[in-house]
């Protein structure tokens, strides 16, 4: 039996691109960029807030693109995160997951301090045992397995007792890199075929299915 699920934030457990999307035009608006659509928003998601402005801004100028990020963050860690919920089904599968035994963790590319508040905002009655987003002075982002190597370590958890769940190439990349088995979840923000060119073989198309191969591990 595996002891920990690590879950990706963004995309695997909470729907957050509206408020992402809102947070990140308000920056670049500021300094009269256009704004991006959903998709468009969709397509630069995944690496990071600072690769997620630097892919936004339609400059090279790395003092403008500094200044939009240092806006951008700010504005996402005041959000009252309105326009992100859970996905369907999960908080069954989240509630079932604590009262088996199991340690939950999330590990995101978003920057810690709003990793922090939106995870206390949506998930802090699900008893989350370790959260953490980038934290540079520390580990480096997803791909590199050395945040999920830390989030072991935390806990005191082997690689061959946790289960990694997430729902883009970067998500794969991390899990497969780490040694860790890892479930790819089709109803985030990047379509399955993204998820099975990056080496994804397990998948779930629904909060049921992912409980059910978690269990089976």
């Amino acid at each position: 039996m595996k002891k920990l699920i690590i879950f990706d934030l963004d995309g695997t457990l909470l729907n957050t691109i509206e408020d992402i999307r809102e947070c990140l035009n308000i920056a670049l608006s500021k300094y009269g960029f256009p704004v991006l659509s959903k998709e468009e928003t969709l397509k630069r998601l995944g690496f990071g807030a600072k690769k997620l402005v630097e892919l936004a801004v339609p400059s090279d100028d790395k003092q403008l693109i500094e200044k939009v990020f240092n806006d951008y963050v700010p504005l996402q860690a005041k959000s009252d995160n309105s326009k992100t919920v859970l996905y369907d089904g999960l908080d069954g599968v989240l509630k079932e997951l604590k009262a088996s035994g199991y340690m939950l963790a999330v590990v995101s590319n978003k920057p810690d301090s709003v990793t922090q508040i939106v995870c206390k905002q949506k998930l802090e009655k699900y008893g989350f045992d370790f959260i953490t987003g980038n934290r540079p002075e520390l580990f480096n982002p997803k791909p590199d397995k050395s945040c999920v190597e830390y989030c072991l370590n935390s806990l005191g958890i082997k690689k061959e007792e946790a289960v990694y769940v997430g729902d883009s190439e970067v998500d794969v990349k991390t899990f497969i890199s780490a040694g860790l088995d890892g479930v790819g979840v089709t109803w985030g923000f990047r379509p399955k075929q993204i998820l099975v060119d990056a080496g994804c073989t397990c998948f779930a198309d629904t909060a049921s299915e992912l409980l059910d191969k978690i269990l089976k591990f």
